[in-house]
């Protein structure tokens, strides 16, 4: 009974030793986690862009992007001729920034600018690197959105322009229309004053916007140096430096450009003050004297409408009506424009002709738009 009970109690101990060494070693290890010293911490956080900088690297980026529209307006020309290139050349230089924009900030790297200025765009409210979505809102905004503005203010302008009031036509031709035509309805006096306010006042609100509103947009960039472009502002994208300043290492601001802005800003506020003042004074005296000149001016215009229905019932040669067609749009022309070189075109056609390419299209003598000279003629 002894000699048993003595082995079984030492097996019993020994087993009592082994469950209880890993609990022992487990909390040791613990003991010696909590005791360890915390691991060293990295501060990683990069300066952000500073102006010159930024405006360095949309120098470039516009650099390269002008290099890229004459390629793709050469290559756009080759295959659809001139003609179509002139006619789409708006289309075609959004084309290719949007190209652009797509290779570089769309697939998640830096632009040519950026890469050379070693900056570098992060959300402004995380810190982190941009997304899809907000690269995607930011090509949007920068690409498309001026072009949908400007086709859009373009639009509403032709749609809101008063109708002009019907000239008197022959006999004949009025009782051919009448049979033809369908009498339209005319818009209610609410609807035609709010047309008339949108159309007088539409280039009103584009200018200040281009002039002023853009200078303050300048002027705040200056200030903080954050969003160089509007584009940037909306999506609330920033530039930060790839890397770190060293110590003692100065960046040097843009502040005094923002303050001349600012002043820039309060003398053309103060003349606009001053010039609506001189046309409500102006506009008083013209209504008391436009009720003087009304009936010579009516009796002018009956006497103008009269000569052009004569000329408009003169038969015309094939050549006469050649010599009045533009030879880039080959409509008649309007709004006659003469280049140095002595040939004639329309006013848009020549000007954005000139604009791709600064020469005359018939000639290929250089050509200036400053020296395009629109032609006015008025029948005696």
């Amino acid at each position: 009974m002894d000699n048993t009970a003595g082995p079984l109690a030492a097996n019993s101990a020994d087993r009592s030793r082994t469950e209880v060494a890993p609990v022992q070693v487990a909390a040791t290890g613990s003991q010696a986690t909590a005791n360890a010293p915390p691991p060293p911490s990295f501060n990683l956080s990069l300066p952000s862009a500073s102006q010159p900088d930024i405006i360095r690297a949309n120098q470039k980026d516009s650099y390269y992007q002008q290099i890229l529209k004459d390629q793709v307006k050469d290559a756009f020309r080759e295959i659809f001729g001139s003609r179509t290139q002139h006619m789409y050349q708006t289309e075609v230089e959004v084309f290719s920034d949007l190209c652009y924009y797509s290779l570089t900030t769309l697939l998640g790297t830096q632009t040519l600018g950026e890469e050379y200025c070693d900056i570098m765009q992060i959300n402004s409210s995380t810190g982190t690197f941009p997304s899809l979505p907000r690269r995607s809102a930011l090509v949007f905004w920068h690409v498309l959105i001026p072009y949908i503005y400007s086709k859009g203010a373009q639009e509403l302008r032709r749609r809101t322009r008063p109708q002009q009031p019907q000239r008197f036509a022959p006999a004949h031709r009025l009782d051919a229309s009448l049979s033809d035509a369908e009498p339209k309805k005319e818009p209610s006096p609410a609807l035609a004053r709010f047309k008339n306010a949108v159309h007088n006042w539409l280039p009103t609100f584009q200018t200040f916007f281009k002039t002023h509103g853009h200078s303050a947009h300048l002027a705040v960039f200056y200030f903080f140096g954050a969003y160089y472009s509007f584009s940037k502002r909306v999506t609330g994208i920033r530039y930060i430096f790839n890397r770190k300043l060293s110590p003692g290492e100065e960046r040097s601001g843009y502040e005094v450009l923002g303050v001349l802005i600012v002043i820039q800003l309060a003398i053309q506020l103060f003349q606009w003050r001053r010039q609506c003042a001189a046309e409500a004074k102006e506009a008083a005296a013209a209504s008391i004297a436009l009720g003087e000149k009304g009936a010579i001016q009516q009796q002018q215009e009956a006497e103008e409408e009269t000569e052009e229905e004569e000329l408009d019932e003169v038969p015309q040669s094939t050549a006469q009506v050649n010599v009045r067609k533009c030879t880039l749009c080959l409509d008649p022309r309007t709004n006659t424009t003469a280049t140095p070189c002595g040939h004639l075109f329309c006013w848009t056609c020549i000007r954005e002709w000139c604009q791709n390419k600064p020469e005359c299209p018939l000639c290929r003598q250089h050509v200036q738009l400053s020296a395009l000279l629109p032609i006015y003629t008025k029948l005696y």
